[in-house]
């Protein structure tokens, strides 16, 4: 039984005079078993409807081959997963690259379109690199440098598995300036004669073509952009998937600098809380009189040993105790007074104090109420 041919011939996608997963499962045989046999020439195109496309093909049951006819490029560079058995032309190529988007939105939408592209690299960094029996490292720096496969290093890298006897002559891409040099003359070599084919004319490529973004788009896009922002985009020359990016690092550049500030005004504030709450010892007039008194029990005390040391010296001898004319003084020199002839007397300073205390209450708090009244 001659298989079903079904064709893969330009940009994967949903959009009119697009190759669809839709289309592509309306032509496989509705019994499940029926060979087919695939022909693809794609310069790639929506992702996500690369992978359902590679998806229905993986799961059809019945016998399958796929022949790349000179370019399976970007997305469609997939397909051929789903396939074990996998031609190239001799003049086909493939070309690997990050799967990326054009998107629109906040910082929120942006992060989840981010997120999406990295799930989808991943998968398709487990499923080339397992195809090809190369590291998921290995395959991370061919997405990322947007690598181009002849026939030759296609086959040795597992990608496809042999080579078709004859060259298949590429339908053009629109860019066709946008593929290197040698794709191009690989793809379209020359006439029967020997003279340079020109290409003939496909349909325009999908907009995953890196196009230069205009100020009008940058500006629907990204409303809140600022100035030199759209400036920076325009002076370099990126297309929209590349703003998206460039527009994610601003906000995540504002985000950090925002972070860093708000960290610096919570370290303001939390150290003037501190300062403000720190205990201020404010001592009330009683008690600042209570220490000066204190303070001169201490002195006495002092004067005392040395009063005791001169007695020492007489041989034992203490001096009689004069006592002093009070008539006018103040309660402090009262005080002081009546101390010194207790200390005379015999006593320490201390127990002197302590005794006038309580022999003599009045006279301590007059003493500390003069001492207020000078505060």
């Amino acid at each position: 039984m001659q298989p079903k041919i079904i064709q893969i011939d330009g940009v994967i996608g949903a959009g009119e005079n697009e190759v669809s997963a839709a289309m592509i499962r309306s032509q496989l045989p509705a019994n499940g078993t029926d060979p087919i046999a695939v022909k693809i020439h794609s310069e790639g195109g929506n992702v996500f409807e690369g992978f359902a496309i590679h998806d229905a093909f993986a799961a059809y049951a019945g016998p399958k081959t796929l022949a790349i006819e000179s370019s399976a490029f970007s997305i469609a560079s997939f397909i051929p997963l789903a396939f074990d058995d996998v031609s190239i032309s001799q003049n086909g190529y493939m070309m690997l690259h990050n799967p990326y988007a054009v998107v629109e939105g906040d910082d929120e939408e942006l992060q989840k379109t981010s997120m999406l592209l990295a799930q989808l690299k991943a998968s398709m960094i487990a499923a080339y690199s397992t195809r090809s029996g190369m590291s998921e490292d290995e395959i991370r720096a061919i997405l990322k440098s947007e690598t181009y496969f002849n026939a030759e290093q296609s086959v040795a890298m597992g990608f496809a598995t042999r080579i078709a006897s004859k060259p298949v002559i590429g339908r053009a891409f629109a860019k066709l300036k946008d593929l290197p040099h040698g794709v191009v003359a690989a793809l379209f070599g020359a006439g029967p004669g020997g003279e340079n084919r020109e290409p003939t004319k496909g349909k325009t490529m999908s907009d995953s073509q890196p196009v230069a973004a205009t100020i009008q788009q940058i500006k629907a896009a990204y409303p809140k952009a600022k100035s030199d922002f759209i400036v920076r985009c325009l002076e370099q020359g990126m297309p929209l998937p590349q703003v998206a990016g460039a527009a994610m690092e601003e906000v995540v550049a504002e985000n950090s600098d925002l972070s860093a500030r708000l960290d610096a005004v919570i370290a303001e504030l939390t150290a003037l809380k501190a300062s403000t709450e720190a205990e201020v010892v404010v001592e009330t007039p009683t008690e600042m009189a209570a220490r000066a008194m204190e303070e001169e029990i201490v002195a006495m005390e002092k004067e005392e040993e040395t009063a005791k040391a001169r007695v020492a010296a007489r041989g034992g001898v203490k001096p009689i105790a004069k006592a002093k004319a009070i008539a006018g003084a103040s309660a402090k020199a009262q005080w002081s007074n009546a101390i010194d002839v207790k200390v005379a007397g015999g006593m320490t300073r201390g127990n002197a104090i302590m005794a006038l205390e309580s022999q003599s209450p009045g006279l301590r708090n007059a003493m500390l109420a003069e001492a207020n009244s000078k505060r």
